[in-house]
């Protein structure tokens, strides 16, 4: 069963649309170098957060997926 699942994660996965890309880091880089570096340094410190915060959540969601297995 555990196979099957895996097969059908994989093709969905290979067959899944195909990325969609915002804007671009031109508009973020332009924006960001307009700030003061204090205000650079916050948005570094805040991306790192972001990511981590999501990062966790995700890897929470698989835990508690895991062990209703």
């Amino acid at each position: 069963m555990k196979r099957v699942a895996f097969a059908a994660c994989l093709f969905f996965a290979v067959l899944g649309p195909a990325p969609i890309y915002s804007q671009g880091c031109t508009q973020c880089r332009d924006n960001t170098a307009a700030t003061p570096p204090s205000t650079q340094r916050a948005y570094r410190h805040a991306i790192i957060l972001l990511t981590v915060t999501g990062g966790s959540i995700f890897i929470a969601t698989i835990v508690f997926l895991k062990r209703q297995d």
